[in-house]
Formats: C-alpha cells, sequence, structure tokens
C-alpha cells in the first residue's frame, strides 16, 4: 500500500507542478503581450507624429521656395507653386504675388487635414507689414499654394 500510495501521491504532486508551471506561462504570455501592445502603440504614436513633421517641413520647404521667389521678385518661378485656385485668386487681385516685399516671418503653422497645411506668415514690406494666411494642399506628391488671404 505504500508504494501505491506513494505514487499517487507523486502523480497528485507532479499534476500540481504541471498546471502550476502552465499558469505561470500563461501568467507570462499575457504580460508579455500587454508589454507589445503598449510598446507598438508608443511606437504608432512616434511614426505618426514623425510622418506629419516630415511633411510639415515639405509644406514648408515649398512655402519658403515660394517666398524666396516673391522676395526675388520673380514672378514666374513664384507662380509655378500655385494651385488654379490661388492663380484665380491673384487673377482677381485679392493677394498681390510680387510687390515690395522685403522678408517673411512664420508666425503660425496648423495642419487642417490630411496633406494640408495653413500657415500665417508676416511679411515686411518697405512701407510697412501685412499678414497672410497661406494653405498649402499636397497634390500628387507635392505641395502647392492652394490660397493666399490678407489676414484682417
Amino acid at each position: 500500500m505504500n508504494g501505491k500510495n506513494s505514487n499517487i501521491l507523486f502523480d497528485r504532486e507532479a499534476w500540481k507542478s504541471v498546471i502550476f508551471a502552465i499558469l505561470i506561462v500563461v501568467l507570462v504570455g499575457g504580460i508579455l503581450s500587454w508589454q507589445y501592445k503598449l510598446i507598438e502603440k508608443k511606437s504608432e504614436e512616434k511614426i505618426s507624429s514623425i510622418k506629419q513633421t516630415i511633411e510639415q517641413n515639405l509644406a514648408q520647404n515649398v512655402l519658403d521656395k515660394f517666398m524666396e521667389a516673391r522676395i526675388e521678385k520673380n514672378e514666374n518661378q513664384a507662380i509655378h507653386y500655385l494651385t488654379e485656385r490661388a492663380m484665380e485668386q491673384k487673377i482677381k487681385g485679392e493677394f498681390e504675388l510680387i510687390n515690395d516685399l522685403q522678408s517673411y516671418e512664420i508666425l503660425k503653422t496648423e495642419k487642417l487635414e490630411k496633406n494640408k497645411f495653413r500657415f500665417t506668415v508676416k511679411i515686411y514690406e518697405e512701407s510697412g507689414w501685412l499678414v497672410e494666411i497661406i494653405i498649402l494642399n499636397k497634390i500628387l506628391d507635392r505641395y502647392y499654394i492652394d490660397s493666399v488671404q490678407i489676414a484682417g
């Protein structure tokens, strides 16, 4: 009897150990899965932030080239950055493409929607300064000036 009881006792202890080991593996797997999801979420947020920064920099580079062409009074170059909508605004006289522009300062940048940014730009002229709201829109793989409005 003693031998049989010890085998039964050993079998029970072995099963307890196996079940305990399985519970530990499940618990550790759950913790690792939870940590992985946290890391994945943070990575996605960082990647999204980096993508937005890159897009904003691309838009701002186009704005800088547009403004530099205006400072240099190079209308032909400046027109290359305009969409049809902005060109219609220019033709209607809603803004002056070339004037006594000396320098500019970007006061504010806002992301409007996917691939669209609004820049508030202070323009310094010989006679003073004015503020323009310039909206850039991405068409295919490039940003273009889609709207220029004088603030105020």
